[in-house]
């Protein structure tokens, strides 16, 4: 016969399954929350290294004058442009003399944007990049909702490293008023 403790019973109380219940709710609203931060800052990093890549690859086929359908190149164009909810940056030579190639188009995570458009001419010959206007440099924003990255592109093709900027939320309610 098995004889039973009557003084000390053997379980957990309801009470301490609720405790443990919370602070796991706790811990796991936690861990979404940095997910979810993680993701959004990690889809603006691919973005701008999409960007880079593309703005080295316009400048290396425009040094190397790679006609991209020309007779006569004078360069490569790289354009970002929104299409619907997608940023994506289009590559095309320029010409000098005939018609280019259908540009070569690539889109960016949903939700992401660049502001303002970049809209270059990589030029032969290491001839550096016209920016608009002429300027010596400009700089390019790279955000989506939560998060914003921002880079410089300089006259003779270069890139800065870029820094992360948090865009400014709003604490407290928001009336709507």
């Amino acid at each position: 016969m098995i004889k039973k403790n009557i003084f000390f019973p053997v379980g957990f109380s309801l009470i301490e399954l609720l405790v443990v219940v919370a602070i796991s709710m706790i811990l796991l609203s936690v861990a979404i929350s940095s997910l979810i931060t993680f993701n959004e800052r990690r889809s603006i990093t691919n973005a701008v290294d999409e960007l880079k890549s593309q703005i080295q690859t316009a400048q290396s086929k425009a040094q190397a004058g790679d006609l991209g359908g020309c007779n006569q190149l004078a360069g490569y164009s790289l354009q970002t442009y929104l299409n619907g909810n997608v940023t994506e940056i289009s590559m095309q030579a320029s010409c000098g003399v005939g018609i280019p190639d259908t540009a070569q188009i690539q889109s960016l995570p949903a939700g992401v944007t660049v502001t303002p458009d970049l809209d270059a001419n990589f030029q032969v010959l290491n001839a550096g990049v016209q920016l608009p206007s002429g300027v010596a440099s400009q700089d390019f924003t790279i955000a989506n909702n939560t998060h914003s990255y921002v880079f410089t592109l300089y006259r003779e093709g270069r890139t800065s490293e870029g820094a992360w900027q948090e865009n400014q939320l709003p604490v407290g309610p928001v009336s709507p008023f």
